[in-house]
């Protein structure tokens, strides 16, 4: 079955806006007898409802696959395409299988679908070719936004390729849709239920430092390309969501939407040793606080299924999986790893349920390290050590003194009989100010290191969503230190429990009781397969000497 995305021009010629939108479609009154839908019988949806989801995304990607995992599980969808505007005029093609039709309509869930370009939604909403007022009136009531940036760079190519190659040095159509995305969600934001689900999903590293907003700010390129009658742009999908968000970040993607052809299980057609492509074969989830040494670990080189993260966000959508609120909104990584079976309920459930806790910790998630010792004979003593001895040698190190540019870790500080701060300073205003912490805190049963925030008065009073610079070194010489604590004693190894020994099996003897007499009769031959008298039964006599040579010579019979 496929369906047509209406392009922006054909969304925009009625007034008012919203009669406009008949590139609308809901899955549930397809027929999977008809096998293409062509746009003039798209059917028109009812004003008064009001969807589950709405999903602001480019064509394809992650927010494909979002849309039509809300709408299996029994949501009602409304899928907003930004494309990029050289493709305004042509239609992009969705296919799906019959059986998804089937279980979306078996589950009650509807797609609906529109588009507009993103040079539609960057001008001002006084202009008669804007979309955001249309925008505005289709999203309205909606309960969960989710919005993703990914398959801006794949609509970027696809653009290039009716370029020439002067003008694809020149295009912006990337930095275009990511921007008319923030101003889609911005929109939808203003018109939504009451206490709606936020959601956002970004890469790694994406919209997390103060360096790559303040980029965003500078002013000059798509004011150059509007004028003075550019809207005003959201500077991060954070500003943009206007309220609590949930964040799920993703590593390096993999994996395909249904209407893709490399969604098929297989790479490269038939074959002797067929390839299993990576999205059926790695469908095990991990979910980490991003803050976490376990989350950071995404940025340096972990990849995330799309089928993994779309139906991730899709259940945060339908509230499927139980998040408890937090003023800040959460933000977690979600990495997969190797594994046949699709995640059920139970482990979604499990998976947050277990990240919620680490969230909700004393250390708000920013787990760096831990060490278990059998006991500490005195925690005071310990600190001391590490405060004194220990952090003075490694900062003194060439890894970390050897720091020129940037926040370093300068001191080591015992603020309690047992916790010690390792600071990290910046030059700011050219005053040395503190940006960070690395927590270590002993106990009688271990070493735990978390980190912490810096000056609230010069823009460190959040703990840094990124690893510190040198926090990797110190977490390695850390390690090192648990075992410099067990050899001076001031930390007993933990014990591990032997293996009590497996005791020997016993011959099975066979006793027969005559009488008063028991005598031991050994055990029947095991009946053997094969010809010869082996085989039935018989057994060796005793060993016969062979082959030895004679002790005396044999007696005459004289």
């Amino acid at each position: 079955m496929k369906m047509k995305i209406l392009s922006v021009a054909a969304l925009l010629v009625c007034t008012p806006p919203i009669s406009g939108f008949n590139g609308r479609t809901s899955l549930s009154s397809l027929s999977s007898r008809r096998p293409t839908l062509a746009a003039s019988s798209l059917l028109s949806v009812s004003q008064t409802s009001s969807p589950d989801v709405v999903v602001i995304s480019p064509p394809g990607g992650i927010g494909e696959i979002a849309s039509v995992e809300a709408a299996r599980l029994g949501g009602s969808v409304r899928w907003f395409v930004v494309s990029a505007p050289s493709l305004s005029s042509s239609s992009t093609d969705i296919a799906l299988t019959s059986e998804t039709l089937s279980a979306i309509e078996k589950a009650g869930g509807s797609i609906e679908l529109a588009g507009a370009n993103s040079e539609s939604l960057l001008v001002n909403s006084d202009d008669g070719n804007s979309a955001a007022s249309a925008v505005s009136t289709w999203c309205r009531g909606a309960k969960a936004i989710l919005c993703t940036y990914d398959g801006a760079e794949e609509e970027k190519r696809r653009a290039d390729r009716t370029k020439s190659a002067d003008e694809r040095d020149s295009g912006n159509e990337d930095k275009m849709i990511r921007s008319s995305i923030r101003v889609a969600a911005k929109e939808a934001v203003g018109v939504a239920a009451p206490g709606v689900s936020r959601i956002a999903i970004l890469s790694a590293e994406e919209e997390m430092g103060d360096g790559e907003v303040a980029e965003q700010k500078a002013p000059g390129l798509l004011q150059g390309l509007f004028g003075g009658n550019a809207v005003q742009i959201p500077n991060t999908m954070i500003e943009a969501m206007q309220g609590a968000t949930a964040i799920v970040r993703h590593g390096e993607l993999f994996g395909a939407p249904e209407s893709s052809p490399e969604s098929s299980p297989f790479m490269g057609g038939p074959r002797r040793e067929p390839v299993v492509r990576d999205m059926y074969t790695m469908r095990s989830i991990r979910i980490d606080p991003t803050i976490s040494v376990s989350g950071n670990v995404i940025a340096g080189g972990s990849k995330t299924n799309r089928v993994a993260i779309g139906a991730m966000a899709s259940r945060l959508g339908m509230k499927k999986i139980d998040v408890t609120k937090k003023s800040g909104g959460v933000d977690v990584s979600l990495s997969s790893f190797a594994g046949t079976e699709i995640p059920s309920e139970a482990e979604w459930n499990a998976e947050f349920e277990r990240v919620m806790e680490l969230i909700a910790s004393p250390s708000g998630g920013a787990n760096l390290f831990s060490a278990e010792f059998s006991s500490v004979p005195s925690t005071k003593r310990l600190a001391e050590w590490i405060a004194t001895k220990w952090a003075p040698a490694i900062l003194r190190s060439y890894d970390i003194a050897g720091t020129r540019v940037g926040a370093r870790p300068v001191y080591a500080l015992q603020t309690d009989d047992n916790t010690v701060e390792i600071v990290w300073q910046e030059l700011v205003d050219f005053k040395s100010v503190t940006s960070g912490k690395m927590i270590i805190k002993i106990e009688d049963s271990g070493i735990t290191a978390t980190r912490g925030a810096g000056n609230a008065a010069y823009g460190f009073g959040r703990v840094s969503m990124k690893a510190l610079p040198g926090e990797d070194i110190l977490i390695r010489r850390l390690a090192d230190a648990a075992s410099q604590a067990i050899e001076k004693g001031l930390a007993t190894k933990t014990k591990v429990a032997a293996k009590e020994p497996v005791p020997e099996a016993k011959p099975v003897t066979t006793l027969v009781a005559s009488g008063a007499d028991s005598t031991p009769v050994a055990p029947a031959a095991p009946a053997m397969s094969g010809p010869g008298p082996r085989g039935a039964g018989a057994r060796r006599s005793a060993e016969k000497t062979r082959g030895s040579r004679r002790k005396s010579p044999p007696q005459s019979n004289e």
